[in-house]
C-alpha cells in the first residue's frame, strides 16, 4: 500500500506525458491501475474496456494479493519477482514509463540500484516512491512487506533525475522521476550500448538472487 503524500504530483507526472504503455512494478492493491487507467483513457472518453488504447502492466510478487478489480484494470499482471520480471518484460515490450511504488525499498540496496539501472536503460522514464531516510519500520505484515534497505535523496544523485521531498509525521518520502537514457542528451549512445547494458545487469541480477 502508498501513502497518500506526493501522489497527485506522480500522476500529474505520468498522465502529462501521455505515455502508451506503463509498467506498474509491485501493484499491492492496485491503486495506481485505476488512477492510470482513470486518466489515461477514461478521462479521454474511452470507458469501456474494449475501448482502451493505453497498455498498462502490472507485477506482483504474491499470486493471492492480486484482487478481482486489479485483474479488470491492468492490461496483464505478471507474478514473480521483480528484480526478475522488469528487466525481461521491459526488454519484449516498450514501455513509456516504468513505476516502482513503496517497493525498492523491500529489496537489499544492491538489487535495488541494479533493478533501477536497468529500468533506466530500458524506458522512457522511471518514477520512483520511496520512504527516505532510517525512521520508517523496518518489518511489514508478512516476509515480503519486510523493509530491506534505507534510501536517501543522495542515493538518486548519479542518476539524471528530479526527486520531490514530502514530510510524513516527521519522516521524509520520496518522489524521484528518473529521465532514462534515450531522452537524455546522449541518448542515441545510450541506445547503441542498451543490449551490452542490459546483458550485464541481468548478469548481475541473477547473481544477486541466487545470494
Amino acid at each position: 500500500m502508498s501513502i497518500w503524500k506526493g501522489m497527485e504530483d506522480c500522476l500529474q507526472t505520468i498522465v502529462e506525458r501521455r505515455p502508451s504503455a506503463v509498467l506498474d512494478a509491485g501493484i499491492g492493491f492496485g491503486l495506481w491501475g485505476g488512477l492510470l487507467r482513470q486518466y489515461l483513457d477514461v478521462w479521454s472518453g474511452r470507458v469501456q474496456p474494449s475501448e482502451w488504447a493505453v497498455r498498462i502492466d502490472g507485477i506482483e510478487i504474491d499470486e493471492k494479493r492480486v484482487q478481482p478489480h486489479a485483474r479488470h484494470l491492468y492490461t496483464e499482471i505478471l507474478v514473480g519477482d521483480i528484480r526478475r520480471l522488469v528487466p525481461r518484460r521491459a526488454a519484449e515490450h516498450s514501455y513509456d514509463v516504468i513505476l516502482f511504488g513503496d517497493v525498492i525499498e523491500h529489496l537489499p540496496k544492491d538489487d535495488g540500484r541494479a533493478l533501477l539501472d536497468a529500468a533506466a536503460g530500458l524506458c522512457g522514464v522511471v518514477v520512483v516512491r520511496i520512504p527516505l531516510g532510517d525512521g520508517w519500520r523496518r518489518e511489514g505484515r508478512e516476509e515480503p512487506d519486510h523493509h530491506r534497505s534505507q534510501w536517501y535523496a543522495s542515493d538518486f544523485s548519479g542518476y539524471p533525475c528530479t526527486v520531490r521531498e514530502y514530510d510524513y509525521f516527521g519522516n521524509p518520502y520520496g518522489l524521484v522521476v528518473i529521465e532514462a537514457p534515450r531522452n537524455s542528451p546522449a541518448g542515441g549512445r545510450a541506445l547503441a550500448d542498451a543490449d551490452r547494458r542490459l546483458e550485464r545487469v541481468e548478469r548481475r541480477l541473477e547473481r544477486l538472487v541466487r545470494g
